[in-house]
């Protein structure tokens, strides 16, 4: 274990710690499913009373026990409609060609009243420094898109039969400022870098919204009346 968490992603963790901060557990235990989970890290990290753990993914890594690992395409996913009540999907919706297809996936599975949860760049994210981000598209394979507008997220949503869609646009300043910084620290030394990550993310948390940044979206069914 102590070998992995030294190849974690830098991004699975900085993306842990904001999320957590940002939309802390209720102590609920859903029926969840995390779309491009990778070997599950989020799901691991949430509340043991958590109800069951389901990460697919193109090449799944099964590194933990208590997850149960899918291998498979997010735009077709081999569930039954309504058999989760939770679904994330953290920055995997840019690298999705058709990125319809897959939010109407997670509608699908959803069951009545269901949540679920994205991450994605904003369309504009700009990393210090400017002349870098080329290279860093490349890096984060943006080969597809770069990321979103808040009106294209909202208009995807609805066109994938979301009754809510939530935008939080966050300006993640402290990400932006020293990315490179980070991720340089992160491959040397990765107990200093995940120190280090953890404080942009927690600092992030509280900086407030913005563009050129990123965007976390949460998107709702419409609750459907008991049968009589």
């Amino acid at each position: 274990m102590r070998g992995h968490r030294a190849r974690m992603r830098l991004g699975t963790h900085y993306r842990w710690v904001l999320t957590s901060a940002l939309w802390p557990s209720n102590g609920t235990a859903p029926r969840t499913l995390d779309v491009g989970s990778h070997d599950g890290f989020w799901l691991h990290q949430q509340t043991p009373r958590c109800g069951t753990r389901v990460g697919c993914d193109l090449a799944p890594v099964a590194l933990y026990s208590d997850i149960h690992y899918v291998k498979c395409d997010g735009r077709s996913l081999p569930f039954a409609e309504g058999a989760f009540e939770l679904c994330t999907a953290w920055d995997v919706l840019e690298h999705v060609p058709d990125d319809r297809a897959l939010l109407g996936e997670l509608s699908r599975v959803l069951g009545s009243g269901g949540c679920a949860r994205l991450s994605v760049p904003h369309k504009q994210i700009t990393v210090f420094p400017a002349a870098a981000m080329p290279w860093l598209h490349r890096r984060w394979a943006h080969s597809i898109r770069t990321g979103y507008t808040p009106s294209e997220i909202r208009s995807l949503a609805e066109a994938s039969g979301f009754a809510e869609c939530t935008v939080i646009p966050l300006e993640v300043p402290w990400f932006r400022a020293l990315y490179l910084v980070a991720s340089l620290i992160w491959s040397l030394s990765p107990p200093a870098g995940r120190r280090l990550v953890t404080a942009l993310a927690r600092r992030d948390a509280a900086a407030g919204w913005g563009p050129k940044g990123m965007l976390l979206v949460e998107l709702r069914k419409q609750d459907q009346p008991a049968a009589v």
